[in-house]
C-alpha cells in the first residue's frame, strides 16, 4: 500500500479514492485476511491477491473527475455488511458441510447390511437314480409351488414282505371258496334234516291224537259196560232176597260189576297217559319206552347244526384274516411305491439357488439334492458394533436403504444372534461378513413383498426406543426433527 501511494500523486489519488472501487480499503481487507488464514492459501492464491492489492489504475480513472467523498459512516456500513455477508455464507458453508457427518455420527447404523432369504433343501427321501424329466432345473430358473423339480427312481428296494403278504392273500382266497360250498352243503343237509324232524313230530303227534280219541271211546264203552253191570248187580241181589236167585248168582253180578268198574279205571288211566305223551309231542319232547326223547332225525339235526355254527365261525375268521391281510398289503405296497420312487416338488414359490446332482447319478438317502431360494421370507442381515448392538432391542425400528439409492424401507428387528453361530439355511452366511461383528437379522416387509435383491447390499439405521437408548437417543432425535433434510 505504501509503494501503491508513493507512485500516485496527491492530487491525482483523491479521484481513485472517491470512485466507487476503493483500492486501498479492497487491499488492506485483502491483506487483514491474508494475515489472519495464512495457511489458507497457497502461492498462487497469494500472488493473486498480491497483484490485485499493487495494480495501478487505469489512466482513464485517473483523468475522471473526482467525486464527493462518501460520508465515514457509509464506509463503515458497507465494510460492514461484506463482512456480515460472508460471516454467513462460512457459516452456511459449514453447516451444510458439518451437520450431515455429525448427525450420521450420532445415529445408529450397520457396519454392513446385506439381503438375504431363507434356503430350502431337497434332500433324497430314498435311495435310487435321478432320472430324466421333461423340467431341467438350472440355477437362477423358477420354481412354482409342487412343480416337479426331481425323480428318484430304485430299483433294488427291497419287496420281499410285499411277496409274502400277496402269497397269504392269494391262499386264503383259494381256500374261501371251499368254506363256503361246505357251508352251504351243511345248512341244505340240516334244513332236509329239519323238514325230516317236523313231519315225524306233526306224524307223531297225530297218532298220539288218534290214540287218545280211542282210549276216550273205549272209556265211554266201558262206562256202559260198568252200568249195565251195577244195575244187573242191584237186580240179583234184590231177586235173591225175595229167594227167587241164588247166591251164586249174586256173586257172578258182584263179579261183573267190579271187573266192569276196574276196567273202566284202567282206560281213564291208559287217556292220561296218552294226553300226557300227546302233550310232550308238540313240545317236541317225545315220551315213550321204544325209542329216546329225540328221533334219530333230530339228533342228526342237531349235529349238522353244530358242524354249521363251526363253519361259519371259521368263513368269519377266513374273512376277518383276509381283511387284514389286504391291510397289511395295501400298506406294504404303499412303503414299497415310497422306496422305488419318489418325486420332490418345490414347497414354495422360489428360485433354484444351487443343484447338487445331474440326471443318472446315484443319490443315498438323506442326500441334499438342490437349494431353493425363498424370496418370501427375505430379510436384511446386518453387523454393527458392539455400542451400538447393546443399545437395540427385539423390536426396534430401523430404515434400510439400498446402497446407490436415496429411498428407505422400514422394517424391524426381529433376531439379535451377536457373535453366536448363525442358522445355516440363510442365502449368504452372516460369517462372510465382517469379522467380530455383532450379528442382527432385521425383517423388511417391502424388501420380501416387492423384489427378491439377495445379495444387494445397503445400509441400516436403527430407531432405538428412549428407554434403551438414553440421553444419547433423546439428542439424536432432537437433531433429526431441527434437520430433517440434511
Amino acid at each position: 500500500m505504501v509503494a501503491g501511494q508513493k507512485k500516485a500523486p496527491n492530487s491525482e489519488t483523491e479521484p481513485f479514492r472517491s470512485s466507487g472501487f476503493d483500492v486501498s480499503a479492497f487491499a488492506e481487507s485483502v491483506e487483514r485476511e491474508a494475515l489472519d488464514r495464512p495457511g489458507d492459501l497457497d502461492v498462487r492464491a497469494q500472488s493473486a491477491l498480491l497483484r490485485e492489492a499493487f495494480e495501478e489504475p487505469d489512466q482513464s480513472e485517473l483523468d475522471a473527475p473526482a467525486a464527493a467523498p462518501p460520508s465515514q459512516s457509509v464506509n463503515v456500513r458497507a465494510r460492514l455488511g461484506w463482512r456480515a455477508f460472508k460471516s454467513a455464507l462460512g457459516l452456511g458453508i459449514v453447516i451444510i458441510a458439518g451437520v450431515g457427518p455429525v448427525q450420521r455420527l450420532l445415529e445408529l447404523s450397520s457396519v454392513e447390511a446385506v439381503v438375504n432369504a431363507r434356503l430350502v433343501t431337497l434332500r433324497a427321501p430314498v435311495d435310487g437314480r435321478i432320472e430324466d424329466s421333461d423340467f431341467a432345473p438350472t440355477v437362477g430358473a423358477t420354481a412354482q409351488k409342487g412343480r416337479l423339480m426331481l425323480r428318484i427312481s430304485n430299483s433294488r428296494a427291497d419287496r420281499a414282505r410285499l411277496d409274502e403278504l400277496q402269497r397269504q392273500v392269494d391262499q386264503v382266497e383259494g381256500e374261501r371258496p371251499g368254506v363256503v360250498r361246505r357251508l352251504a352243503r351243511l345248512m341244505q343237509i340240516h334244513e332236509q334234516l329239519s323238514r325230516q324232524a317236523d313231519a315225524f313230530q306233526a306224524g307223531r303227534v297225530r297218532e298220539l291224537e288218534e290214540r287218545v280219541m280211542d282210549l276216550k271211546a273205549q272209556a265211554s264203552a266201558t262206562e256202559a259196560s260198568e252200568l249195565e253191570a251195577s244195575s244187573a248187580l242191584a237186580r240179583t241181589k234184590i231177586l235173591a232176597a225175595s229167594g227167587h236167585q241164588t247166591t251164586v248168582a249174586v256173586e257172578k253180578a258182584e263179579r261183573d260189576a267190579t271187573v266192569a268198574a276196574q276196567t273202566q279205571k284202567s282206560l281213564n288211566h291208559r287217556l292220561f297217559a296218552s294226553v300226557v305223551e300227546l302233550e310232550a309231542a308238540r313240545r317236541g319232547e317225545y315220551v315213550g319206552d321204544s325209542y329216546n326223547d329225540r328221533p334219530s332225525s333230530l339228533q342228526h339235526a342237531d349235529e349238522l347244526s353244530v358242524r354249521v355254527a363251526e363253519t361259519e365261525a371259521e368263513l368269519d375268521s377266513r374273512d376277518q384274516r383276509l381283511a387284514t391281510l389286504r391291510a397289511a398289503l395295501d400298506a406294504e405296497a404303499s412303503r414299497y411305491k415310497e422306496l422305488s420312487s419318489a418325486v420332490l416338488s418345490s414347497p414354495t414359490n422360489a428360485f433354484v439357488w444351487e443343484v447338487l446332482v445331474a440326471p443318472g447319478e446315484e443319490v443315498r438317502k438323506g442326500q441334499d439334492l438342490m437349494r431353493l431360494l425363498d424370496c418370501s421370507g427375505a430379510i436384511v442381515t446386518v453387523t454393527v458394533r458392539e455400542s451400538v448392538f447393546n443399545q437395540l432391542r427385539l423390536g426396534d425400528k430401523a430404515e434400510f436403504r439400498f446402497a446407490g439409492q436415496s429411498g428407505s424401507h422400514n422394517g424391524t428387528v426381529v433376531r439379535m444372534s451377536g457373535i453366536a453361530s448363525p442358522s445355516d439355511n440363510l442365502a449368504i452366511q452372516p460369517t462372510g461378513l465382517s469379522n467380530g461383528g455383532y450379528r442382527i437379522a432385521v425383517s423388511v416387509p417391502d424388501v420380501a413383498s416387492t423384489q427378491c435383491g439377495v445379495g444387494r447390499t445397503g445400509s441400516v439405521t436403527f430407531k432405538p426406543s428412549v428407554s434403551a437408548g438414553g440421553t444419547l437417543q433423546s439428542f439424536r432425535d432432537a437433531v433429526s426433527f431441527l434437520l430433517p433434510n440434511l
